[in-house]
């Protein structure tokens, strides 16, 4: 646990700040700077870039996080392992060209009527595709050589950096707004060749054609494992964005970005998953190698009760300043509040499940989460296009809700069954109080005049609370023992 606190930490430090950056991006670009459409168009490519670059690794992003702790050695550099992730997802992003420049012209028809500004810009999928392919197997790579930080730093802030830059310009009338689409997704593009310098600056890009062969057993080991990982990893991909495509197919391009939007706000609850997954894959990988079931059931402890005392700390200071919020965006964004609020209980559900989807996806029972995905993505499906049509883009944000809810449930009690374990204690009903009490106070704050000081104020009496009763009550020894560290220094 040692090395998810530290590594967590750095993580987590890392993804605020790129949060920080990110907000500000949408504070100003999405919020002021964009039209709806113009964020429609920015978010609906990136979304359907990473289904597609998902496909494009075939499988090997589950290839290096279930399989690597069989090639570890830096003597013999991991025994050319890096070399079959990026052949394949060359040999993928090569096989989506293919399909591209055939179905192209039939989905510019389907969305001539609503998305000509998508239409245009529809040719930055292909290098999208192929370089963020690279992006997601280099970063796996680098989370399973211990280097957890290297694709947070890449994607979280320099490629955040490089598009608020750039939106900068874009408003200040130094560029056109293709020139600003351009570096948009170049920048995106970019971020492959920065994971690139950085496994390079720590003498760990090794890309040459490996000298010792694969055994018959782990090459059968090594595509079963793809082939699993091919479908776990596009269902993954898919029930995170499919939400955003189907908006923009039923709704158009404004409501796209609208939902956008209020989507990011939602996901900021994530962050700290995000963190401490980036490390547990490769704990709990190399726990299940050694048989060690005890380390195991402990990270599933501790980050189901962590990630839920940031995610609820996270979802409650954002709903008690949410009237605020809205005050400060423009009107076409009223419709923001409820997706926000769904969309954010879907990810505290998520969080507070913890490392189940790892668990699982590191066992030898593998091939049954690829089950549960393929089960959920229809899920998915039937739930946006049923709710959509009624509730609009509110719809998108219950049925996020509901996805997480079923999945997660159907997750626990998978593990409950096939290894005994659970991560509930008491400690969520102390923390669940914690909450209530703490955005109570906040909540029936009389009302400032300035939207920007009623943040401020609302957010700070709420974390104050939240924060002080969170370590008198010592619901986490590891939040305490960070706080203890930090103190001493």
């Amino acid at each position: 646990m040692g090395i998810i606190t530290r590594q967590a930490i750095q993580s987590t430090a890392y993804s605020y700040a790129g949060a920080f950056l990110g907000f500000l991006t949408v504070w100003f670009m999405n919020r002021l700077w964009l039209t709806p459409e113009q964020n429609g168009l920015l978010n609906v490519i990136i979304s359907i870039s990473l289904v597609t670059s998902s496909l494009s690794n075939l499988g090997f992003g589950g290839v290096t996080m279930r399989l690597f702790p069989q090639f570890r050695d830096a003597q013999t550099r991991h025994r050319g392992f890096l070399f079959y992730p990026l052949l394949f997802t060359a040999i993928g992003s090569l096989l989506f060209l293919g399909a591209f420049l055939l179905f192209k012209e039939e989905y510019i028809a389907r969305n001539a009527s609503n998305a000509s500004l998508l239409n245009e810009h529809i040719y930055f999928l292909v290098p999208l595709t192929f370089f963020l392919g690279i992006f997601n197997v280099l970063d796996v790579f680098a989370r399973s050589i211990y280097v957890s930080t290297a694709g947070i730093i890449v994607k979280e802030i320099a490629l955040r950096v490089v598009i608020l830059l750039a939106a900068m310009a874009y408003h200040a009338g130094f560029i056109t707004f293709d020139t600003f689409v351009l570096l948009y997704f170049t920048s995106f593009c970019a971020i492959a060749l920065g994971m690139i310098l950085i496994l390079y600056q720590k003498g760990e890009w090794h890309w040459r054609i490996p000298k010792e062969k694969l055994t018959p057993e782990l090459k059968r080991e090594m595509r079963d494992v793809a082939i699993f990982s091919v479908i776990t990893g596009l269902s993954g991909m898919l029930i995170s964005t499919i939400d955003k495509i189907i908006v923009n197919d039923m709704l158009g391009l404004a409501a796209a970005g609208v939902f956008s939007v209020a989507t990011y706000f939602g996901s900021m609850i994530q962050i700290p998953a995000r963190s401490v997954m980036r490390i547990s894959s490769t704990i709990i990988s190399e726990s299940w190698k050694s048989g060690d079931m005890a380390n195991i059931a402990l990270v599933y402890r501790k980050s189901a009760l962590n990630q839920f005392i940031i995610g609820l700390y996270l979802l409650l200071g954002l709903w008690v300043t949410m009237d605020s919020l809205l005050s400060l965006m423009p009107a076409d964004y009223a419709d923001a509040r409820n997706v926000i609020l769904f969309m954010g209980l879907g990810y505290l559900i998520d969080l507070a499940t913890g490392a189940n989807g790892i668990i699982i996806a590191t066992s030898k029972y593998y091939r049954y989460d690829t089950w549960f995905m393929l089960v959920l993505v229809v899920f998915t499906l039937i739930t946006n296009i049923t709710l959509i049509p009624i509730y609009g883009i509110t719809g998108a944000g219950i049925a996020s809700c509901l996805t997480f809810a079923l999945f997660n449930a159907a997750r626990l009690i998978f593990i409950h069954v096939k290894f005994g374990m659970q991560p509930f204690t008491k400690s969520f009903l102390y923390i669940a109080a914690i909450g209530a009490c703490s955005a109570s106070a906040a909540y029936f704050l009389p009302t400032m005049g300035n939207g920007y000081i009623d943040i401020l104020l609302r957010g700070g009496l709420f974390s104050l609370i939240f924060g002080a009763l969170v370590l008198w009550s010592g619901v986490s020894p590891d939040i305490n023992a960070v706080v203890r560290k930090f103190q001493k220094r």
